[in-house]
């Protein structure tokens, strides 16, 4: 399916779920769906709409940053998971489950995003991961060979915007505890090397638009 068929098949979708005129919901959304089907359409399948929505707005008020991160990468920053380990079976169990609901075509739905909150150290500038959500789907994303996924950056404490930060900035994993022995913190990569952001833009393409119905008669948004 092409891309731009994805794209205004999501933000119809969307729209419905949100209550939201044809053209106000691609003037919202519109741009970055776009930005996120270049990267690689499927992504539009694997999360819920209105979790990618939820998303989307958080970075238009610039509450957050939405990105894109290698499945692998994510895994790094985040908290050690003790995945296949003895005793942590249920975390196996839940991880088939999502490849299996990938599978299927059955996006994620857990009210939250993939998630990672990032917190500045003043002294030497660098970031550490002191939050994380989706760590199930992203080990599932990697065993099924996905290159990318799409992760929220919460900027904690006093931190400014992620995405305005230099590329090279330091950034530190999540410290972790499996049966009480800690896991330290690690330098795992440096900001420009683990997410690329996904930045604002304004009104989707006229294709797009195009495509979508009109609330009044089921036909086309007038360009």
């Amino acid at each position: 399916m092409a891309a731009s068929k994805i794209v205004s098949e999501f933000l119809e979708n969307l729209g419905k779920k949100v209550f939201m005129a044809p053209a106000d919901t691609a003037a919202t959304y519109g741009s970055t769906v776009e930005k996120i089907a270049k990267e690689d359409p499927r992504l539009l399948k694997l999360y819920d709409p209105e979790d990618i929505g939820s998303a989307i707005y958080n970075k238009r008020t610039g509450v957050t940053n939405l990105g894109v991160v290698d499945p692998a990468k994510f895994l790094d920053m985040a908290a050690t998971m003790p995945l296949d380990q003895k005793g942590f079976s249920y975390i196996r169990d839940t991880v088939e489950a999502k490849k299996k609901d990938i599978a299927q075509g059955v996006p994620r739905d857990q009210f939250t995003f993939p998630t990672l909150g990032m917190r500045l150290n003043p002294e030497d500038n660098s970031v550490k991961i002191n939050l994380h959500d989706g760590r199930h789907i992203n080990v599932a994303m990697k065993e099924m060979g996905y290159p990318k996924g799409l992760v929220e950056i919460v900027p904690q404490y006093k931190t400014g915007s992620l995405k305005e930060m230099p590329p090279e900035t330091p950034v530190f994993s999540e410290e972790s505890y499996i049966n009480d022995v800690e896991i330290p913190s690690r330098q795992v990569g440096t900001l420009g090397e683990l997410v690329k952001f996904l930045g604002l833009g304004g009104v989707a393409a006229p294709g797009v638009l195009s495509q979508l119905p009109s609330e009044d008669s089921g036909g086309k948004v007038v360009e």
